[in-house]
Order: structure tokens, then C-alpha cells, then sequence
């Protein structure tokens, strides 16, 4: 009976509509800067595409403040991709490690990345499905840090910039409009973007095959 009600409770927290509610519910917990900061951040370790747009809605609306909300995401963007590097350097030590990173998705990327670091790091960050692995990679190719560390901030600061400036200014935009319809539209959005996601994998496994 227990292992049946941890299931049951795994299977809601999976559900993408629980999601999006236990985000408003975590939003809406505090007024505190630092905690929306921290939801902002913490966000972008999940969904980022979505939690830059969540950011640039959340500074239309005024609940952050636009630098506050921009930096939140480059911040989370940072050390997400940071961590997934460092791994990848980790498992070039312990070899328990690197066995766990032989999927084809990050060993396809070792030499581009060894050849043209920064051409593959744009890349890595225009490819959603392509981050976790491609950011993996770049430790396993050894990739320098100082290059790694300037790259990866370019492209973040790019790609933030361009998303949480079309969300921010739609939502100024339609902000009246947009409080009524934003929690139905989100659902469908974040499951739009994982399938889109899983469709992506699916095609590189199969070319990486």
C-alpha cells in the first residue's frame, strides 16, 4: 500500500499541468526578491527555454524586476551548463563515471568539439535537446576552461536575451488578455516542448545508430 501511494505521488509530480500549478503556487509563496530569484534559477535547471519565458512574463508583469529576471536566468543557465561540464571533466578521473557517459548523443560530439569549440558550443545552444549531453561532452573533449567558461556566457546572454525579450514584451503587450489565458496556454506548452524535445533525442539516436 505505501509503495502504491509513492508511485501515485511520483506519477503527479510528473504530470506537466502539476507542474505548471506548483510553480504559480511557489511564486505566488513569496514577494521576497530572493525567492523568486531562487524559483527562477532553480527553473532553469528543468525546463530552461520555458523558465526564460516564465522569467520575461514574470518582469512584464512587474513581479520582478527586468534586470532582476535577466540575471536570475543567466545565473541558472550558468551553473546548470557549469555542473554539466565539470561532470564530464569528472569522468575523464574516475572511470565508473565515464562508463555512465557512452551513450552515441555524447560521444558523436567529443571530436567536433575538440576540432571547433566554440562553433559546436553555438550549436550545443541552439539545439534544446542537444545541451545536456553536448555540455558533457565538452568536459569529456577536454575542452579548455577559459574557453568553455566565455562561450558558454556569449551564448547564454544571446539566446536569454532574444527569448526573454520577445516574452517580456508580449507581455506588456497583452498583459490584460494574457492573465486570463496564460494557465491554460502553459500546459500545453510545456508538453509541447517535451514531446518536441523527446522527438529530437529520438532523431539524433538514431542517426548517432
Amino acid at each position: 500500500m505505501l509503495e502504491c501511494r509513492r508511485l501515485a505521488l511520483v506519477a503527479a509530480l510528473m504530470n506537466p499541468c502539476l507542474q505548471v500549478v506548483m510553480l504559480d503556487s511557489l511564486l505566488s509563496f513569496s514577494q521576497n526578491p530572493a525567492w523568486l530569484v531562487l524559483v527562477v534559477v532553480v527553473s532553469t535547471f528543468m525546463l530552461e527555454d520555458l523558465a526564460i519565458i516564465g522569467a520575461g512574463v514574470l518582469a512584464a508583469s512587474g513581479r520582478m524586476d527586468v534586470e532582476l529576471a535577466f540575471g536570475a536566468i543567466c545565473l541558472g543557465m550558468f551553473i546548470g551548463d557549469s555542473a554539466l561540464y565539470l561532470t564530464g571533466r569528472g569522468a575523464l578521473i574516475w572511470p565508473w563515471l565515464k562508463k555512465r557517459f557512452e551513450h552515441p548523443l555524447i560521444q558523436r560530439q567529443v571530436l567536433p568539439l575538440q576540432q571547433a569549440p566554440w562553433h559546436q558550443l553555438a550549436l550545443i545552444r541552439c539545439m534544446p535537446g542537444l545541451r545536456t549531453f553536448g555540455y558533457i561532452a565538452c568536459g569529456l573533449a577536454r575542452v579548455p576552461g577559459s574557453t568553455f567558461t566565455i562561450a558558454n556566457v556569449v551564448s547564454i546572454v544571446v539566446w536569454a536575451a532574444g527569448l526573454f525579450g520577445v516574452a517580456f514584451l508580449l507581455g506588456r503587450r497583452y498583459a490584460d488578455q494574457m492573465h486570463e489565458w496564460l494557465w491554460w496556454l502553459l500546459p500545453i506548452a510545456l508538453l509541447l516542448f517535451i514531446f518536441g524535445q523527446k522527438k529530437i533525442r529520438k532523431n539524433m539516436e538514431e542517426q548517432a545508430a
